[in-house]
This record gives C-alpha cells, sequence and structure tokens, in this order.
C-alpha cells in the first residue's frame, strides 16, 4: 500500500495555546506536511463546516468552550468530520477519559510534551489506511 507524499497529505492542528500550535505546525511542516491551524474546537468545527479538507486532525484535549472529548463528539456527527483521523494531546490524562477518547474515536492519544517521534509514528499509522489515500 503506498502513501501520499507528505506534502500532499493536510492536518489541522487545534490547541488554544499559540506556542504548541506553533511548535507542532513547525515541526510537521518540517516533515513536509501541510498545516492548517485553530486556536479551539469552536474554530475548528466552523473551518471544518465551511469545506476544509484534511486527513488528520490533531487536537489538545483541555480547551475551553469545546474540549477535545466535546470535539469529538461533535465530529461524529458532521458529514464532513466523519473518517477524519483524530490524534489528541493532553498535559493532563486519566484511564477514564482516555477510555472514552477511544470510544468516540480518538485514534491516538498523547501526553505533553509530545514525544515527537512517536507522534510522528502514529500520524504516519494514522495516514495508512485506504479510505484516506484514495
Amino acid at each position: 500500500m503506498s502513501i501520499r507524499p507528505p506534502h500532499n497529505i493536510h492536518i489541522l492542528l487545534v490547541d488554544d495555546d499559540p506556542a504548541v500550535r506553533r511548535s507542532t505546525r513547525l515541526i510537521l511542516e518540517h516533515e513536509g506536511y501541510n498545516c492548517r491551524e485553530a486556536d479551539g474546537g469552536v474554530e475548528a468545527l466552523t473551518l471544518l463546516d465551511e469545506g476544509l479538507s484534511v486527513d488528520v486532525i490533531v487536537t489538545d484535549l483541555h480547551m475551553p468552550i469545546i474540549n477535545g472529548l466535546n470535539f469529538l463528539k461533535a465530529l461524529s456527527y458532521r458529514v464532513h468530520g466523519q473518517g477524519i483521523r483524530v490524534i489528541l494531546m493532553s498535559g493532563n490524562l486519566n484511564k477514564d477519559i482516555e477510555r472514552q477518547l477511544l470510544e468516540w474515536g480518538a485514534f491516538a492519544i498523547f501526553e505533553k510534551p509530545l514525544d515527537y517521534p512517536k507522534f510522528l509514528m502514529a500520524l504516519s499509522l494514522a495516514l495508512e489506511d485506504p479510505q484516506l489515500n484514495s
């Protein structure tokens, strides 16, 4: 199975911390991915509702207004959001929250600060799905 080159992959970064968004974006762009930023779940859902097409969403768990779990739930009810792999990151996780995130479709969950080699491996695995490579 072939994976599209990174420059053809579009990632939406969702985090209310601009420094985290920027550092993650710079690493992903260095790897060749195209990135778009949103400062929270509301902006991300608006972008998707307006037709933004992405292959993967990387989002923080703890954000104001719409946290990562509620973002996953809202995403699952949107036609444009269904089937998009979501990778979550958080500085404060527990087993109950992790279980809920996985039940609602999280592809992978990472503690902050990110272990970037493991994160990039999970991203690569998320992109191996045949539906995402059509």
